[in-house]
C-alpha cells in the first residue's frame, strides 16, 4: 500500500511539473514584443512619424504606424495601379525576427527570396484580402498586406509587423517580423 502511495505521489508531482510549463502568457508575449520592436527602432535609428506623409515619400529611416499596428516605410511607390480585393499578388522579401536570439546577438536569421537571382526561388503568392484560407498561411499575413492600400504594382516597402498581425508562425511564436525589403508584383502584370 505504501509503495503504491509513493508511486501515486511521484506521478502527481510529475503531472504538476508538466502542467506548470514555461509557456509565456499572451501579456508576456506582448511585453517582449514591445521591447523587441523598441530595440529594433533604437538600434536602426528609425524615426516613427505621427502622420502619413502627404506625398507618400519617406526618408530611409522613417516609418509610420498604420491603424493595425504595422509600421510602414515606402521605398518605392510602384505604379499608380492599386490591388483589387481577391487579386493574386506575388511578393519577394527579406525578413528577419528581432526577438530571435541570433538577431539580438548581431547575426539575424533571415528568410528571403529576394535578390538578383533570388536563390533560384519563385515569388510567394497570396490573394489580397484573404488572411485565413491561403494555401500557405506561414507566408502571408494581415500586416504584410496592409501597405497595398498605399502602393501599387512593383512597389517596395519596409515593414515591422507585430505578431498579432503576422503569419501563422509569427502568431504562434509571439514574434514580430521585420521586412527589410518587400516587393509586390501584381500577377496580372507579369
Amino acid at each position: 500500500m505504501k509503495k503504491s502511495f509513493n508511486i501515486l505521489l511521484i506521478l502527481c508531482a510529475a503531472l504538476i511539473a508538466i502542467s506548470c510549463s514555461k509557456t509565456k502568457s499572451y501579456t508576456d508575449m506582448l511585453k517582449d514584443e514591445k521591447k523587441a520592436i523598441e530595440r529594433l527602432i533604437d538600434e536602426n535609428g528609425f524615426e516613427i512619424l505621427k502622420d502619413f506623409p502627404e506625398d507618400s515619400v519617406f526618408k530611409e529611416n522613417q516609418f509610420v504606424e498604420l491603424e493595425n499596428g504595422t509600421y510602414l516605410n515606402i521605398i518605392e511607390k510602384g505604379t499608380s495601379q492599386r490591388a483589387q480585393y481577391n487579386a493574386k499578388i506575388l511578393y519577394r522579401c527579406i525578413v528577419s525576427y528581432p526577438m530571435d536570439s541570433a538577431y539580438i546577438n548581431s547575426t539575424p536569421y533571415y528568410i528571403q527570396n529576394y535578390g538578383p537571382h533570388s536563390n533560384g526561388t519563385n515569388p510567394w503568392e497570396f490573394t489580397y484580402g484573404d488572411y485565413a484560407s491561403q494555401a500557405n498561411p506561414y507566408l502571408i499575413s494581415e500586416g504584410l498586406q496592409a501597405p497595398l492600400e498605399y502602393v501599387g504594382d512593383r512597389a517596395k516597402v519596409k515593414l515591422i509587423v507585430p505578431f498579432k498581425r503576422g503569419t501563422y508562425n509569427d502568431q504562434s511564436n509571439g514574434e514580430p517580423a521585420y521586412y527589410e525589403i518587400l516587393e509586390y508584383i501584381f500577377e496580372e502584370n507579369l
